[in-house]
């Protein structure tokens, strides 16, 4: 899920950002800020262009001629489904959010910092509960962390996953792009579904892409060419 941030004053948009950012790590959230910026046209044009449904928190006061709320609305015209989390200090605004119709998931004062940050991580996770109950039908994507920021690879780009001679790390190699990030291999096949197979204790393979299997050389071969081990008793498992 993408996240939006429109909040005028830089310091509290810092704060924000960096919260979010946060708790995507903390939590392991399958989320990625998009944007974070004090104009909401910045958002809209974005918007405009990327049609997934996204978390948005909106300052309601945006000292420009459109605040959060009207932003708000304009945003459910591209994204009805949207999730909007407004944090002001003006609390007094509540009401709006009825008189437009926004259909606001939380509505967070800024009195209390500690207090900001707690309950933007309760909108996320109850954002990234709902978002994968709705996305059972949809293109599922792997979220790697790398640093301070998660890169999200969609599923059918993934050719395997390897073990690399680094310790406690995992290669990901997919169409044009390799990545090397912390885990380890035990742990990864339970984040992952049915169309990856275990197919050597060193490797992952995701099936969709598999070309052929080549049993006197113990190889897969994968869409592009590239060639992954197999061993002899998971050579079976995958006939199956």
């Amino acid at each position: 899920m993408n996240i939006y941030i429109c909040e005028d004053d830089e310091k509290q948009r810092e704060f924000i950002e960096k919260c979010v950012n946060e708790l995507i790590i903390e939590k392991d959230l399958k989320m990625q800020c998009i944007t974070a910026t004090g104009e909401p046209e910045k958002i809209l044009e974005i918007v405009r262009e990327q049609k997934e449904q996204g978390l948005f928190f909106l300052d309601v006061d945006l000292n420009c001629e459109m605040n959060g709320i009207e932003l708000a609305n304009q945003i459910r015209k591209y994204q009805p489904r949207c999730f909007v989390v407004f944090i002001t200090s003006h609390s007094e605004m509540s009401y709006m959010t009825y008189l437009y119709k926004v259909e606001a998931m939380d509505f967070i004062i800024k009195d209390n910092y500690s207090e900001i940050k707690k309950r933007i991580c309760q909108c996320m996770e109850k954002c990234d509960f709902i978002y994968n109950q709705l996305d059972d039908g949809k293109e599922k994507n792997f979220f790697v962390r790398i640093n301070d920021y998660v890169k999200a690879v969609p599923y059918q780009d993934i050719l395997y996953f390897e073990v690399s001679d680094r310790c406690r790390k995992l290669i990901l190699h997919g169409f044009d792009i390799e990545i090397e990030f912390a885990g380890q291999i035990k742990d990864l096949m339970t984040k992952l579904d049915k169309r990856f197979l275990r197919c050597h204790k060193s490797y992952i393979v995701n099936k969709d892409n598999i070309e052929r299997v080549v049993h006197e050389k113990n190889i897969i071969i994968l869409r592009g060419g590239a060639i992954c081990p197999i061993s002899v008793r998971m050579g079976k498992t995958l006939l199956k």
